[in-house]
């Protein structure tokens, strides 16, 4: 805009009506953060530019799209932008990313994340899968020194299924067998050393072998091995020569020759906590939010709305 038509402009604003001075802030609000948003994105594809196809680093500029630079590959042939290959790739609406990022900050349900961004929840859900499709893959490769090692069981949920295998009840409730039975709940596997860093997966059963396939690769050689009483933890222990702590949690005992389990317990405590908001999870929605728990401990008090997006597109 010309300085002269920008004067012209500046007159007029007093001739607005409050409902038209509110519309005008409220556009001036969206595209500022539809602007903030696109150089969030430009700036991280800045840093290691690669084709989001064949990470090849040999490309020229293809013109513009979307408000996004284009490029064309010169190894694939394919045009790419910023957000190909991330999670976020050829979703709409930019203007609203920090919105629904900021709703994910501060834990909300699905349907007041939709409520807040003034959208559909079927936009609001598989908006969320967006957002955690990368954070849900950030986990601890590796634990060392005193490793705490414990397993705690979410009721198995058919939640936002269109055909549900088994016939339907009430929320809540007693499971179709007694105790803990992986048919009613599933286990999940939480592992944390005195770092913080933590990982978890979701057993299929509760087999010492799954046991050991699980914690061979993470936990170190040397390290030290703190658990409950569970068999087995101690035949994974003893097959991979890791000294191993066991605590007998059931009669009472949590602390063991200086050794326990409360780091990795106190985790579990606020992962289950967190998780009631919810009324649910499908099961196999599950990792998606034991992703986003780990990253709300992990970045603690930096987990700003800029920072979920950063996450979310692979920054």
């Amino acid at each position: 805009m010309k300085a002269r038509d920008y004067q012209s402009f500046v007159e007029q604003l007093d001739e607005l009506t409050p409902v038209q001075r509110e519309a005008l802030l409220v556009a001036l609000k969206l595209k500022a953060s539809s602007a903030d948003v696109l150089a969030m994105i430009e700036a991280r594809f800045a840093a290691d530019p690669a084709c989001g196809h064949c990470a090849s680093k040999r490309f020229g500029t293809w013109g513009h799209a979307n408000d996004l630079r284009r490029y064309k590959c010169k190894d694939c042939g394919r045009t790419i932008n910023a957000l190909t290959g991330t999670a976020l790739a050829q979703m709409h609406c930019r203007d609203k990313w920090l919105d629904y990022a900021s709703a994910m900050a501060d834990g909300l349900s699905l349907r007041k994340a939709a409520e807040r961004c003034d959208k559909h929840l079927v936009t609001s859900f598989r908006r969320r899968r967006r957002f955690l499709k990368t954070p849900k893959g950030l986990k601890a490769a590796t634990v060392t020194g005193i490793v705490e090692a414990d397993e705690t069981f979410i009721r198995k949920s058919s939640k936002g299924l269109r055909k549900l295998m088994r016939r339907a009840r009430k929320r809540g409730g007693e499971g179709a067998k007694p105790g803990l039975s992986t048919d009613d709940y599933d286990p999940v596997l939480v592992v944390r050393d005195r770092s913080g860093a933590t990982t978890d997966t979701i057993l299929p059963d509760m087999t010492a072998e799954t046991f050991r396939q699980e914690l061979e690769p993470i936990v170190a050689k040397d390290a030290v091995l703190v658990s409950d009483g569970r068999d087995a933890y101690g035949a994974f222990a003893y097959l991979c020569a890791i000294l191993h702590v066991p605590i007998n949690a059931s009669r009472g005992e949590h602390v063991y020759e200086g050794f326990h389990i409360q780091n990795v317990n106190g985790y579990v405590s606020r992962l289950k906590k967190w998780m009631v908001r919810f009324k649910g999870v499908a099961s196999n929605y599950l990792p998606s939010y034991l992703g986003w728990r780990r990253m709300i401990e992990r970045d603690g008090d930096r987990l700003t709305p800029r920072h979920i997006l950063s996450q979310a597109i692979g920054a």
